[in-house]
């Protein structure tokens, strides 16, 4: 299994397509978590701009499993997914995602609904479980606190921050986009 974990892509920011499409090809994932912020959904008016980005990551990877989960800067994603006909039944629209891997779990979550111990406690997550969080502008693992931040897909983040992580059946890595 190989899962793809992207967060804060901010759909439809100029050239976002042609960076997704790289990192999907390269990586081959069997499923794509789109980690928060995806794109700005904070009202029922842009509900096309989910249902855009979908469609989009589905013509480059369409055997894929989609994962949606909610950020801040996309409240209404979920409601958005549910309310198309031809995404209710194929994406998976949550809050949080868990994947396991080599016996460890990683849950994936935006982060932007606590600090890190807060969020650790409240998902239930133990002392050897990863915490993926996308909140944050860091791409970077830190092994101490089991806490890997996702970085971000958007050019507004700096360039140390700017890329993603995969979690393969083994183990995990993270990739940084060179701009």
């Amino acid at each position: 299994m190989k899962i793809l974990v992207m967060s804060n892509v901010r759909f439809p920011e100029p050239h976002v397509e042609s960076t997704l499409s790289t990192i999907i090809k390269k990586e081959e994932p069997e499923v794509v978590v789109l980690n928060g912020d995806t794109t700005q959904c904070y009202w029922d008016y842009e509900c096309p701009r989910v249902i855009d980005v979908l469609y989009v990551i589905r013509s480059i990877a369409p055997w894929a499993q989609i994962i949606y989960i909610q950020g801040d800067m996309d409240p209404h994603a979920i409601k958005c997914i549910t309310a198309e006909p031809r995404y209710r039944e194929e994406i998976i629209g949550t809050t949080m995602y868990i994947a396991e891997a080599a016996s460890v779990k990683y849950y994936i979550i935006h982060g932007h609904q606590g600090e890190i111990d807060q969020l650790r406690k409240s998902i239930g997550a133990g002392p050897w479980d990863w915490l993926v969080i996308g909140q944050y502008k860091k791409l970077e693992a830190d092994k101490l606190a089991r806490v890997i931040y996702s970085g971000g897909i958007t050019r507004e983040f700096p360039p140390e921050a700017r890329g993603y992580v995969v979690i393969t059946d083994s183990n995990y890595y993270i990739r940084n986009l060179r701009s």
